[in-house]
């Protein structure tokens, strides 16, 4: 019989932050990277003994997520991965819409030198993902630049507002990168804000990140014709309404 590879192992856990937080953290990247697809059930006792945990941390993630609508408790059915929720990905995309574009703004009137290294090391390391085309690891590095912005503007726990808004758009686009192939694309945006913050150009860095919010839109699009099985049955919801 083939053995199967656990999802999960004890050794991404350290004692950084609390254990909920890190088991949150850890399935709200399976989902999104699609390790944990649509309808999966959230077996409690298969995570536990694969984290080497107790059921209290698990179920504190398991009730975050569901807040996010990531996942979806049935009490008579049991514990799921939800499907993208349409209209959800919409209110995240208002939320950076708002939020982190005044953030951007922010980060371009109250950058200091400090945080050149930063930035030129997010930088670095996003270009060498961008070509070997590791999708994980570009995700991850994009979401570390936007939390970057957080901390240039003066506000680095804001941070933790967007991310915790935004798990149902990280869904649509983390499934861009290989669907779209747009890695140099971003990285090239990336490059233009971090270029526009460090001048001072509050106006000029809005502009370019208004540019790859409106990313999200044709990546909507492809999502309903060629991975139409992520969606629930709102994907008929207008993504123009907000625009």
């Amino acid at each position: 019989m083939e053995q199967i590879t656990p999802l999960f192992t004890p050794d991404q856990l350290d004692g950084r932050t609390s254990k909920s937080a890190q088991v949150y953290e850890l399935l709200r990247g399976a989902i999104i990277a699609l390790k944990l697809p649509p309808d999966t059930a959230i077996v409690e006792k298969e995570i536990c003994a694969q984290l080497g945990i107790s059921r209290t941390p698990l179920r504190e993630a398991i009730l975050q997520l569901a807040k996010e609508s990531l996942i979806k408790i049935a009490p008579s059915d049991g514990t799921f991965v939800n499907k993208i929720v349409l209209t959800e990905v919409l209110q995240g995309q208002l939320v950076r819409d708002t939020v982190e574009m005044r953030l951007t703004q922010l980060a371009a009137r109250n950058f200091k030198n400090d945080y050149e290294k930063d930035f030129e090391l997010a930088l670095f390391k996003q270009k060498a993902a961008a070509k070997r085309k590791d999708v994980d690891e570009f995700f991850a590095l994009d979401n570390e630049f936007h939390r970057l912005i957080c901390a240039c503007a003066g506000f680095p726990d804001a941070w933790l507002t967007i991310h915790n808004a935004t798990g149902q758009l990280d869904r649509v686009r983390r499934q861009a990168f290989p669907l779209e192939g747009h890695f140099n694309v971003v990285f090239d945006e990336h490059r233009e804000i971090y270029e526009r913050i460090r001048r001072h150009d509050e106006v000029g860095a809005a502009k370019v990140l208004q540019v790859q919010l409106d990313s999200t839109f044709p990546s909507i699009q492809m999502l309903r014709e060629k991975r139409p099985e992520l969606l629930s049955g709102d994907e008929d919801v207008g993504v123009t309404d907000i625009r």
